[in-house]
C-alpha cells in the first residue's frame, strides 16, 4: 500500500470527482465578469461591456463595449477568448476555471479555479503552461514500424487472448493521513471493450463510503458522487481520456481503434536492454511506449503532463512485478518519475487484475439524478 500526502490524494480525488457544473447552453456564464477582451487585450484596460452587444464561444459569454469589438472577437475568437478551454490555468486537466478569476499572460487570457492558482501561476507561469506536443512523424516507414512494434508487445503482454479481451478490471489502493489517522482509499479502473471506461474511487467520508466516479463511453462521458452526475465541458475530454485509457493493458487492447496514430521513434539503450521506441496518439492519450527489442515485452511508458501540483513536466511510468492473469500478462508494479525524480502519486501496486470478468451494463450508462 503506497502512502501519499493529504494535499496530494485531495488534489486526485478532486480531479476525479463530478468535474464542476456546466451551464445550460442558453445561460453561459459572463467571461471576466463582462469585461470587453478586446479592450482589455488591446489597451491593457479594464472596460465592461453591455450586454446587448455579446458573443458566445466556448462555454462563455463575452460582452463588448462596442459592434466593432464585437466584430474584432469574432473575426480572431482564438486570439480574444480565455485560454485551454476555460481550465484552471495551473491545475488543467479536469479542474474548471472561475471566469471572473483571471489574468493576462504573454498576451493571453487565463482563469483559474482558485485565488491559491491564480498567485502561484503568476508567480511562474512557464511552470504550469501546457507545451505544444512534438509533431507525429508521418513517415510510412515510421508508421509501419510503429505498427509491427506494438503488435509484437500485443503478442508478448497475451496475442489473441488479450485482443479478444471484453474486460478488464484492476484495483490498487492508497492511504490518505487524516488527523484521526491513516485512511485507505480503494481505486478500481474498469474497461469493457469495445469503448466503455470507468474510474472507481471509494473514499470513507464522515457519512459513510462514498464513491466517486468518471465514465467514458463512445457517446458520452459524466461524473457521478452520491446523486449528483455532471457532464464534464469539451476542454475537460482530454484528461479524462488520459484517465480511463492510458493504462498499458487497455492502451493494448485499443490499439486498433481507427483513431489511433503510431509511428516509431528510434531505439533507447537502458541498463544494457535495447528498447523501442513507438509513440501512440488517440484523443488525449499521447505516449511513448519503450518496448524490450528482444522479448516485446513494454518496458516502460512516458508522457508529459501535470503532476498533482499542476507542474507540467516528463512523467514516466517503469512497469515491474509482471503476472499472467487467465493468459495476459500484466504489470502489478508501477515506478513513477517526474522530470527525472522519484514521484509517490505516480507509483502503485495493484491489489489485484482481472480480464473477461462479467460488468454490468448499468455502470456505463448516465444514472437519473440531477444533472449539472
Amino acid at each position: 500500500m503506497s502512502k501519499v500526502t493529504m494535499a496530494a490524494v485531495a488534489l486526485s480525488l478532486f480531479t476525479l470527482a463530478p468535474v464542476a457544473t456546466q451551464q445550460s447552453p442558453t445561460t453561459p456564464p459572463d467571461a471576466l465578469d463582462g469585461v470587453d477582451v478586446v479592450v482589455l487585450l488591446q489597451q491593457g484596460k479594464e472596460v465592461f461591456g453591455k450586454s446587448a452587444v455579446h458573443a458566445v464561444h466556448g462555454g462563455f459569454n463575452y460582452l463588448f463595449s462596442s459592434e466593432e469589438n464585437k466584430a474584432e472577437f469574432e473575426k480572431a475568437p482564438a486570439k480574444y477568448a480565455i485560454q485551454l478551454g476555460g481550465m484552471c490555468a495551473r491545475m488543467g486537466g479536469m479542474v474548471t476555471g472561475n471566469p471572473s478569476d483571471y489574468v493576462v499572460h504573454d498576451g493571453k487570457i487565463y482563469i483559474f479555479g482558485s485565488d491559491e492558482c491564480r498567485k502561484l501561476f503568476v508567480a511562474t507561469p512557464a511552470k504550469y503552461l501546457p507545451r505544444p506536443p512534438a509533431p507525429m512523424p508521418t513517415s510510412a516507414q515510421a508508421i509501419a514500424k510503429g505498427r509491427t512494434l506494438l503488435d509484437k508487445a500485443a503478442v508478448a503482454h497475451g496475442g489473441n487472448r488479450l485482443d479478444t479481451l471484453t474486460s478488464y478490471i484492476e484495483t490498487w489502493t492508497t492511504t490518505q493521513q487524516r488527523q484521526m489517522g491513516p485512511v485507505s482509499i480503494t481505486t478500481r479502473n474498469i474497461s469493457r471493450f469495445p469503448g466503455g471506461a470507468r474510474n472507481e474511487r471509494t473514499i470513507p467520508m464522515n457519512s459513510g463510503i462514498r464513491t466517486i466516479a468518471t465514465v467514458l463511453t463512445p457517446s458520452d462521458a459524466w461524473g457521478a458522487f452520491g446523486t449528483d452526475v455532471s457532464v464534464p465541458p469539451p476542454a475537460a475530454l482530454p484528461a479524462l481520456q488520459r484517465t480511463l485509457w492510458q493504462q498499458l493493458i487497455p492502451l493494448l487492447r485499443n490499439r486498433k481503434e481507427p483513431e489511433v496514430k503510431v509511428a516509431a521513434l528510434g531505439t533507447s539503450t537502458v541498463e544494457g536492454a535495447t528498447l523501442e521506441r513507438v509513440r501512440v496518439v488517440r484523443g488525449g492519450v499521447d505516449v511513448v511506449l519503450n518496448i524490450d527489442s528482444k522479448s516485446g515485452r513494454v518496458h516502460s511508458l512516458s508522457y508529459v503532463d501535470r503532476k498533482s501540483d499542476g507542474e507540467v513536466g516528463e512523467i514516466a511510468i517503469e512497469y515491474g512485478d509482471y503476472k499472467p492473469i487467465d493468459g495476459v500478462l500484466v504489470p502489478f508494479a508501477e515506478k513513477g518519475t517526474f522530470n527525472g525524480a522519484p514521484n509517490a502519486t505516480l507509483t502503485r501496486t495493484l491489489d489485484s487484475a482481472s480480464v473477461n470478468a462479467a460488468v454490468d451494463a448499468a455502470l456505463f450508462q448516465r444514472p437519473s439524478g440531477v444533472t449539472k
